[in-house]
This record gives C-alpha cells, structure tokens and sequence, in this order.
C-alpha cells in the first residue's frame, strides 16, 4: 500500500494512461481523527468542513467540499497542472498505483479524477 512517506513534493504525477498530469505539491498523511471533527462538526452550528480543516490546520485548505472527508481519512497529495489555467487536482492515496524515484503513477484518468 502506498503511503505519504512513498511521496514527496515535487514528484511528477502521471495517469494510467502515461501523460503527464503535473507535480505533486502537497503530501497530506492520512488522518484518523477526522471522524472526532465530523462528530463535533454535527452538533455545532459552524459549516462542518471548515470547523474539521481548522480544527485540524488552522485555516481552511482549498480542498473540495465534497471530496475532503474521503481524502483526509485516506490521505491525498495535490497536484498542481501544468500551464497557467491548469489548476490543481487532488488525489487520495487509493488513486495511486505506484511510486518511483521520480514519479507517482496514478491508477486513474485525468478524466476519472476530474470526476471525483
């Protein structure tokens, strides 16, 4: 299984189907203390995600909305596009297929992570 210490920053990420999707820019480990901010989120008046990425950073990382629970109980690297309109992505680590010295090869498309 990979995990973050398999990744490092500044990693060339590639998809399954061999293009170059850009590089790695942050490495988040997996985060078992999630579920005691999603339960303390519940009764607090407070948007949930944001209490949870406070509570856990100190200020609201731009992960989606919709994706940041999966991710912080799996953990997840950015990846910051190639080319100024790019953007970034984000990928758990049950996306990635493999590390090298140089790369992280992800089991999905750009498409399919898009999509997520």
């Amino acid at each position: 299984m990979i995990t973050y210490d398999h990744v490092v920053k500044g990693m060339l990420v590639v998809d399954s189907q061999g293009r170059e999707i850009g590089k790695v820019s942050h490495v988040e480990p997996a985060n078992a203390k999630i579920a005691d901010f999603e339960e303390a989120a519940s009764v607090s008046t407070q948007d949930p995600i944001n209490l949870i990425l406070t509570a856990i950073f100190g200020a609201t990382p731009r992960v989606p909305k919709e994706m940041s629970s999966h991710l912080f109980r799996s953990g997840f690297v950015k990846i910051s596009g190639h080319g100024l309109w790019s953007g970034s992505r984000f990928a758990g680590f049950n996306a990635i297929d493999r590390v090298d010295d140089h790369h992280v090869y992800l089991s999905r498309t750009v498409h399919q992570l898009d999509a997520m």
